[in-house]
């Protein structure tokens, strides 16, 4: 005796409530999964099955030419987020998305992030936007070579790191005395 399994083959996912899931996908290619997925998803008539899609961005701050410039870094370099309802259809659709490599915590079915993951995520997101704060690869104590002036590649003690300015002080020796000088971090680089 056969019985008819189709209609729990066409239910075996079925959520209505929506959802943040995460992808995993081709490094350095987030934007273009995205826009594969929002063109696959819209082919298929699921435009209100999944409604947000996110590559999350933090800035990240720099010094140039005694310049700072803010740069966006991508936080999850090779995931990507979207939030959607969940059933079979929307599955195939975006686990056969070019560049997608899996729904993180699916096997036979996907796992969405929890409430707690998902604001953690933007907590973390918020927190970058208020402060892009300054990367400055040097610490006190570090002895670093000075690229300029008189004193270029003479070795110096870095006694002071001002990431807000983008600048270290140094001891520079002048008229047989050690002077604290500021310094654009772009100026120096450590000695080897």
């Amino acid at each position: 005796m056969q019985r008819d399994n189709t209609s729990e083959i066409k239910k075996q996912i079925e959520d209505r409530n929506y959802k943040w899931y995460v992808l995993s996908v081709t490094s350095w290619q987030e934007a273009l999964v995205i826009e594969n997925l929002q063109e696959r998803v819209n082919k298929q008539g699921l435009a209100d099955d999944v409604v947000d899609y996110l590559c999350p961005m933090v800035s990240e701050a720099s010094i140039k030419k005694g310049e700072k410039i803010v740069k966006q870094k991508k936080l999850y370099p090779g995931y990507v987020f979207f939030k959607s309802r969940m059933n079979d259809k929307i599955w195939y659709v975006v686990r056969n998305t070019p560049g997608v490599r899996l729904i993180v915590g699916a096997e036979t079915k996907p796992i969405p992030l929890s409430d707690q993951e998902y604001q953690q995520i933007m907590d973390q997101i918020a927190q970058s936007q208020e402060r892009s704060e300054l990367k400055v690869p040097y610490k006190v104590g570090d002895i670093v070579l000075l690229k300029q002036w008189d004193f270029k590649g003479m070795k110096w003690n870095i006694k002071e790191v001002d990431s807000e300015k983008g600048v270290v002080v140094v001891s520079v020796e002048m008229l047989w005395r050690l002077t604290p000088v500021a310094v654009a971090i772009d100026q120096i680089e450590l000695a080897s």
